[in-house]
């Protein structure tokens, strides 16, 4: 694994420390850190990378990233460039691991994100557990980097911005101590030093941001809390039911009626649960498009229809123009990366399976629903 041209680095990192100052960012810890070392940080916007980098500048860095993003225009030039890692998500990753291996053996510093794909609510996900052996086999000091408020400035369902401050804190996880601690020790660590919920972190900060179109939250926000139907609509500063009237606004300490995001996502969740209980043949089912890497793209590939119930995830459509079925078990599948409001992906092995959803609200849906039949099986099996 090379190293990151020291020619490309000190004029990108400039730029993107100016970046980083101009949305907000401000480092509130002076902790260095000091190769080798694995910098682990939570998940809440698309420009975390990019705040992980500027809270260790000048130092430089190899992320580890989602494989799907060294297929993306524009993407995998600057992850080529830095360096950057691919990572098979949710899955363990032979190649990924030896290559943060020989970064360290070597002093360098490697950056994880455990959640594995940016948090829709803002709240730290539980991470994989692999994180912890990963931590506990390198023996090298760690360092937790925590962003609060990114989630507030740059929400994962929307391109707009909502100006304000980002908080960034340094802990470090000494190497003496990991060696004394058990995995699971340090997975509780992991979680204890990460868990963040932007919400009740700012009814103390009480940031105010400005305001913006929050078209796109209607994509993870479906269920109306009044009537309990997905009928919710964005309308500039506020969300409103076409069913019942019920409106929403959003306001400027990014609260949703008062109210954290999050909270709107456990009444989407426990009403799937809820259907499930009464129901445990209860099906999710929608037509797709499905997209796989081809030619170093990810292409549209085919199309048919995607359904998820307790047995399984089962697409029955066309690949490149031949009929095909594909399953994929609940117990294998933690969780689904998507891009909001567009789709999910399932990671196989090597190859990602990207379904493309019509509605909107569904590639959220699917998550939720996927996630607790994941929930049933790993209690099913404890």
């Amino acid at each position: 694994m090379k190293k990151v041209n020291w020619v490309i680095f000190i004029p990108l990192g400039f730029l993107l420390k100016v970046f980083g100052i101009i949305k907000g960012q401000k480092n509130e810890s002076k902790k260095i850190v000091k190769g080798p070392a694995i910098t682990i940080s939570n998940h809440t916007s698309f420009y975390d990378f990019m705040y992980t980098f500027n809270a260790i500048y000048p130092r430089r860095m190899h992320f580890l990233a989602a494989m799907k993003m060294f297929y993306e225009n524009g993407l995998k030039q600057v992850l080529k460039l830095s360096k950057a890692i691919p990572k098979a998500l949710l899955q363990s990753d032979a190649p990924a691991t030896l290559k943060t291996f020989k970064v360290l053996k070597r002093g360098g510093i490697v950056s994880l994100f455990p959640e594995g794909q940016i948090s829709m609510g803002g709240v730290f996900m539980k991470p994989s557990y692999s994180v912890a052996k990963l931590i506990k086999k390198a023996g090298v000091d760690v360092y937790f980097i925590k962003h609060h408020n990114a989630y507030m400035v740059n929400p994962p369902w929307t391109k707009k911005s909502f100006k304000g401050k980002i908080f960034t804190t340094i802990e470090k996880y000494p190497k003496l101590d990991i060696m004394a601690d058990s995995v699971d020790v340090i997975y509780q660590k992991v979680i204890d030093h990460l868990h963040y919920d932007p919400f009740l972190y700012n009814q103390s900060k009480k940031e105010r941001y400005r305001l913006n179109d929050i078209k796109g939250l209607e994509h993870i926000v479906y269920t109306c809390p009044k009537c309990l139907l997905e009928t919710l609509v964005s309308n500039k500063h506020r969300l409103l039911c076409e069913n019942c009237g019920h409106q929403m606004p959003f306001d400027r300490y990014g609260q949703l009626d008062q109210k954290g995001i999050n909270h709107y996502l456990e009444i989407s969740k426990d009403r799937l649960k809820a259907c499930h209980e009464k129901d445990s043949n209860y099906t999710l089912t929608a037509k797709v498009q499905l997209e796989m890497i081809k030619d170093k793209k990810m292409r549209n590939v085919g199309s048919g229809r995607l359904t998820l119930n307790q047995t399984g995830y089962y697409y029955q459509g066309t690949i490149s123009g031949e009929s095909v079925s594909l399953q994929f078990h609940p117990k294998d599948i933690s969780s689904l990366p998507s891009d909001i409001g567009r789709n999910i992906q399932i990671y196989s092995g090597y190859q990602i399976y990207q379904f493309v959803f019509k509605t909107s609200y569904l590639p959220t849906k699917f998550v939720f629903f996927g996630e607790y039949l994941h929930e049933l099986e790993v209690k099913k099996h404890a």
